[in-house]
């Protein structure tokens, strides 16, 4: 979406007012439920960018919400030789935190924010989230071997796909990374675990590049 691309771009540019759409739209466009003071201690975004943001938001989404449907086609285009369904999917729950179904402005800065914004804990703590798929605190191997999964079928062309391979490399893939995670062999990983490994010097590199994609 544009108000992605737009972040941090919001200049010296006239202040729009979140809570005064046009009265006249025929049907009214849902309205963020907080003032731009209370956006602006959320985030890390100056007024001004909140209000660029907004204004993108607006245009990319005139009724002031995104549904999962409306979610997925955006994805569909970014990734049209894969299959984006099951990663939008995930990638929508952590997005919208509140579980409203929809993803609103709020959500749309907050996670901007955090991403572009926060410190290299704060961004690790979103992947954690992204990974942890009934948002427990703790990530298992099945959680993990879904969210890979998701991950190649986005990547990968689906006419290309053989099921034996693929399979055998989305395990092989799971098999790798838990090990890694799973420093004490428990079985299950934890944010502190997860937090401490991405930190480690020798792995701070990968973290990074994990963080930009937000997929690996």
């Amino acid at each position: 979406m544009n108000a992605v691309r737009s972040a941090g771009g919001g200049g010296h540019r006239r202040s729009y007012k979140l809570h005064n759409e046009n009265s006249n739209a025929k049907s009214p466009a849902r309205r963020p439920t907080c003032s731009i003071k209370e956006l602006m201690q959320r985030t890390k975004f100056s007024k001004d960018e909140v209000c660029h943001l907004y204004r993108t938001f607006k245009q990319d989404c005139p009724s002031g919400e995104i549904t999962k449907a409306h979610f997925t086609s955006i994805y569909s285009t970014l990734f049209p030789s894969g299959e984006s369904f099951r990663y939008s999917g995930f990638l929508f729950r952590n997005i919208d935190r509140a579980d409203t179904g929809c993803i609103r402005f709020e959500d749309i800065i907050v996670t901007l924010s955090v991403l572009t914004r926060g410190s290299i804990e704060d961004r690790i703590n979103w992947v954690f989230d992204l990974y942890d798929l009934n948002k427990d605190g703790v990530l298992t191997r099945l959680e993990l071997v879904q969210m890979v999964a998701a991950i190649f079928q986005l990547i990968l062309p689906v006419s290309k796909m053989n099921f034996t391979s693929i399979t055998n490399m989305i395990e092989e893939r799971t098999n790798q990374i838990f090990k890694n995670w799973d420093t004490d062999g428990s079985g299950h990983i934890y944010r502190e675990d997860f937090l401490r490994y991405c930190l480690q010097d020798e792995t701070i590199q990968h973290s990074m590049e994990m963080l930009k994609s937000g997929i690996c």
